[in-house]
């Protein structure tokens, strides 16, 4: 500011020494000092009228996930994204607005923002339906219907920013394939009647039925060992018992067994669960002969097992 006004300062003089000068001085000295005094001023007025460039802002531009410094003689956020060739689509946006006007170092971002529409497959569970029927023994059980799944179709509107999902919205399901449930109906009988005495129990399983002895082909005892004809209840064997895996049919319970071919009918009766074996897993029982050829006699077979009360 003092320079521009000591340079004004200067001019005024100059102005006036060429319109004093011509008055005083006479003769080529005169006329020599006048062109000089002309001169200058003129040098001083081309000095006073150069321009000044002007510094460039620097920005940051914020674009697809990249930041980038950017030296620019634009005056507003519009201005710059045409000086950089840059056009928003349908979707994108600009902070700060188009028309903001720009300072230094600020940031300006631009989100390329897409909005789109997609389909996924989801599977439908099916459910159980369990029934009662009273014509069936309680314990057992009979698949009426078996289920299927289902498929549905849903629609989303996705919206991404800069390649990143930020928004997803259920617009719609479309069911493909409807789910069928399954039906399970179950039995409510709880008593039966044999040989004119009724049994009440609790369930009935069908059980795969072998047949052992107290001696070392099925235990590994002989006569004399302290063990022999003990079982893993404590209490000493004998025919009626029978060994049983503990998680299906608890120890000490008391048992309807009822063969389901000639062979094993000959063995239906009331049964002591007093024993277990290595080899007795899930719905298996053995039952107790008390010699060897009776217990290879009766083999293996299915029966039916009612629990009692």
């Amino acid at each position: 500011m003092a320079k521009r006004h000591s340079m004004l300062v200067s001019a005024a003089c100059l102005v006036a020494l060429a319109l004093f000068l011509p008055v005083v001085l006479t003769g080529c000295a005169g006329q020599a000092h006048i062109r000089f005094a002309e001169a200058a001023l003129r040098g001083e007025a081309r000095q006073a009228a150069v321009p000044v460039d002007p510094e460039p802002i620097v920005v940051q531009l914020h674009i697809a996930g990249q930041i980038r410094r950017v030296a620019t003689y634009a005056e507003t956020v519009a201005d710059l994204l045409a000086e950089l060739e840059i056009e928003l689509g349908e979707h994108d946006s600009v902070e700060p607005l188009p028309e903001a006007g720009l300072s230094g170092l600020e940031l300006v971002r631009v989100v390329r923002r897409q909005v789109k529409e997609e389909t996924t497959l989801q599977r439908i569970y099916f459910h159980e339906i369990r029934r009662q029927n009273t014509t069936m023994e309680l314990g057992t059980t009979k698949v009426v219907q078996q289920g299927r799944e289902g498929q549905s179709a849903e629609r989303y509107r996705v919206v991404l920013e800069d390649g990143v999902e930020v928004e997803r919205t259920l617009i719609g399901t479309e069911i493909i394939t409807p789910k069928i449930d399954r039906i399970v109906e179950y039995g409510t009988i709880g008593t039966i009647v044999r040989d004119g005495v009724e049994y009440r129990f609790t369930r009935v399983i069908t059980v795969q039925a072998t047949a052992y002895t107290a001696g070392p082909e099925s235990t590994g005892k002989s006569p004399g060992d302290p063990l022999y004809g003990i079982t893993r209840s404590g209490i000493p064997v004998q025919v009626g018992h029978i060994a049983v895996d503990p998680r299906i049919i608890p120890l000490l319970t008391s048992v309807y067994v009822e063969g389901l071919d000639s062979r094993g009918a000959l063995f239906d009766g009331v049964y002591l669960a007093t024993d277990t074996g290595s080899s007795i897993r899930g719905n298996r029982i053995d039952i107790y002969f008390e010699n060897v050829d009776d217990a290879r006699w009766f083999g293996r077979r299915q029966m039916k097992v009612y629990v009692l009360e």
